[in-house]
C-alpha cells in the first residue's frame, strides 16, 4: 500500500510554526486525525491539522495567524481551542490548537474521542520525517486498533461528555470501514438522550461531514440501528414501518434511507450519465453555498427527509390502494423547522425546502410524451439554480422505489428525459433557460406609453416565455409579440 503523500505546502506551513512555538518555548504536539489518515495511508485532501500545546492556545493561536498572516477563529474558548485559517498556493489550511485537557499530553489524549485518534507527535519530530511517525506517542494503543479496523471510545464516558461523538462514531465507521467495538453501543445507548440537548449548528456541522462522504447511507443506518436517527430527526419516526402500498418496495422510512443510498452511488462519480454531463454535474455538486458545505450535501439531506410528510397525508382508498396526496406540500413544512433547527443559511435552507416542496415534478415532466421547451422553461423558471440539484434528487428517489420491481425500459425512458432536462440546464441556458433579454422596461414604457406597475413586470416575463419557446427572436418580435398581447387586452 501507497504511503500517503504529505504536501509540501503542508511541511512548509507547520516549519514556520514549530520555528514559532520553538522562539516561544512552547512545545507544540500533532494529534488526531492527520496521524490516524497517515497510517491509514489516506490522500490527504482536505488539511485541518490538530495541533495540542500545554495552555494558553487561545492567546498563542491568535499571535500564529498574526505572525503567519492568517485568520483567527475561536472555537471554544471555555476549553481552549482556536483555530488558524491559512490559504498557501490556493487551498486552504486549517490548524487547530488546543490546550491540553489535563496536566500532562497524556492526560489530554485519555480524554479524546476515539482511540484512532488518541495519536501524538511532538511537531519537532514530525518534521524530521513527515512520513515515519516517530516517535509515535501512542499510550491507548490507537495503532493496534487502526490495523484492526476497529473503532474504540477512549474512555467510557466520551458519549455522555460529548453526544456529537455519536455522529462522529457512526460517520468514521463509514467512511473509514471500520466495525464499531461491542463497547460502543451501550455506551451510546445510555448517551442518546443527551443529543437532542446538542446546538443545532454542532449536529449540523457532523451531519454536513457525514452527507459530503460517499458512505453517507452507511453512516444514517448505523445511526437508526443504535436508535439515534430519532434523536436527530424525530420528524421521521413515523414513518418506521409504514407500508406504502405495492408500487414502493420499501416502507416511508426504508425507503428514505434507500434514496440516500441511491445519492451516495451515482453523486460519487457520475458514472450513470452521459460523459458530457459527468464534469459539468461534478462541478455543479462540488459547489459550496457556504463554506466547507456543498450542493452535494444538501442533495443528500433532502434525500433523507424528502418523503416526510407522507405520514400525515397517507389515505387507503377502498380497494386498498395507498395514497399520499400533498405529502410534498407537508413535507416542505416539516423540514422548514428542520433546517431551522439545524441553523442551515438562508441558501441552503431555501434549497432544501425548494427540494422537498418539487421533488415530484422531474416526474411528472418524465411521462409526458414529448418535453416541450415551454416545459423546460417553467421548471427552471421556478427552481432557478436548485433545478439539477432536483433532478438528482429525483432520480435518487426513483431508484430507491421499486427495487427488483423496476423495469428497465421505463428507467431508460426516464434516465433520457432526466439528461434532457440536464443539458438544458447546462448546455442550452441561453436558449431555453434564461434566454437573454430583449427589451427592457423603458423600452416598453416608452413604446407604449406605459406606467410603471406590475403589468411590466408581467410582461417582460411573457416575452421571455415565448423567447425560451422559440416564438420570438428579436427585439422587433418582441415589441411585436407586445403590441398584439396589449391590443387583446384593451376591451371591445
Amino acid at each position: 500500500m501507497m504511503r500517503s503523500v504529505v504536501p509540501q505546502h503542508l511541511i512548509d506551513a507547520l516549519t514556520r510554526v514549530q520555528q514559532f512555538a520553538q522562539a516561544r518555548g512552547i512545545t507544540c504536539y500533532v494529534v488526531g486525525g492527520l496521524l490516524r489518515d497517515q497510517l491509514l495511508h489516506r490522500p490527504l485532501t482536505s488539511l485541518n491539522v490538530d495541533l495540542a500545546i500545554p495552555s494558553k492556545a487561545l492567546m498563542v493561536s491568535r499571535e500564529l495567524a498574526a505572525h503567519l498572516g492568517g485568520a483567527f477563529v475561536p472555537l471554544d474558548e471555555s476549553a481552549g481551542s482556536a483555530r488558524v485559517v491559512l490559504t498557501v498556493e490556493g487551498q486552504r489550511l486549517e490548524l487547530d490548537l488546543n490546550d491540553f485537557r489535563g496536566a500532562t499530553l497524556e492526560e489530554d489524549l485519555a480524554r479524546r474521542d476515539f482511540t484512532i485518534n488518541a495519536l501524538a507527535i511532538a511537531l519537532r519530530d514530525w518534521l524530521r520525517d513527515p512520513q515515519a511517525l516517530t516517535p509515535l506517542i501512542d499510550p491507548l494503543k490507537g495503532r493496534r486498533a487502526l490495523e484492526s479496523r476497529t473503532l474504540i471510545e477512549c474512555f467510557p464516558g466520551a458519549f455522555e461528555e460529548d453526544p456529537v461523538r455519536i455522529l462522529r462514531a457512526v460517520r468514521f465507521a463509514a467512511q473509514l470501514a471500520f466495525t464499531l467495538a461491542p463497547s460502543v453501543a451501550p455506551l451510546i445507548s445510555r448517551a442518546l438522550a443527551q443529543l437532542p440537548r446538542v446546538s443545532g449548528e454542532r449536529i449540523r456541522d457532523e451531519l454536513m461531514a457525514t452527507f459530503a462522504t460517499d458512505r453517507a447511507h452507511d453512516a444514517i443506518h448505523t445511526l437508526n440501528a443504535l436508535g439515534g436517527l430519532d434523536a436527530v430527526f424525530p420528524e421521521l419516526a413515523e414513518g418506521r414501518g409504514m407500508d406504502q402500498g405495492n408500487f414502493h418496495h420499501l416502507d416511508v422510512l426504508g425507503h428514505q434511507l434507500e434514496t440516500l443510498a441511491q445519492a451516495d452511488r451515482f453523486l460519487a462519480d457520475f458514472a450513470e450519465f452521459s460523459e458530457p454531463l459527468r464534469a459539468p454535474l461534478a462541478s455543479y455538486c462540488r459547489e459550496q453555498l457556504v463554506e466547507r458545505r456543498s450542493r452535494k450535501s444538501l442533495i443528500k439531506l433532502s434525500g433523507l427527509l424528502h418523503d416526510v410528510g407522507k405520514p400525515a397525508r397517507k389515505t387507503v382508498h377502498p380497494d386498498g390502494e395507498i395514497w399520499f396526496l400533498g405529502h410534498e406540500q407537508v413535507g416542505a413544512e416539516l423540514v422548514t423547522g428542520i433546517v431551522e433547527r439545524l441553523r442551515l443559511s438562508n441558501r441552503e435552507s431555501t434549497m432544501v425546502i425548494q427540494l422537498v416542496r418539487h421533488h415530484l415534478r422531474p416526474g411528472f415532466l418524465s411521462r409526458e410524451p414529448q418535453l416541450t421547451r415551454r416545459a423546460v422553461y417553467r421548471f427552471f423558471k421556478e427552481l432557478g439554480d436548485d433545478g439539477p440539484a432536483c433532478l438528482l434528487l429525483w432520480w435518487a428517489d426513483r431508484m430507491a422505489t421499486r427495487g427488483s420491481k423496476s423495469r428497465l425500459d421505463q428507467i431508460d425512458q426516464q434516465r433520457s428525459r432526466l439528461e434532457e432536462l440536464l443539458h438544458a440546464y447546462f448546455f442550452k441556458a441561453e436558449e431555453v433557460v434564461t434566454p437573454p433579454r430583449l427589451v427592457d422596461g423603458h423600452s416598453l414604457m416608452q413604446t407604449f406609453d406605459l406606467s410603471p406597475g406590475p403589468l411590466i413586470g408581467e410582461l417582460l416575463g411573457v416575452i421571455e416565455e415565448a423567447q425560451a419557446e422559440g416564438r420570438i427572436r428579436t427585439s422587433q418580435d418582441a415589441l411585436a409579440f407586445v403590441r398584439a398581447r396589449l391590443e387583446h387586452r384593451r376591451p371591445a
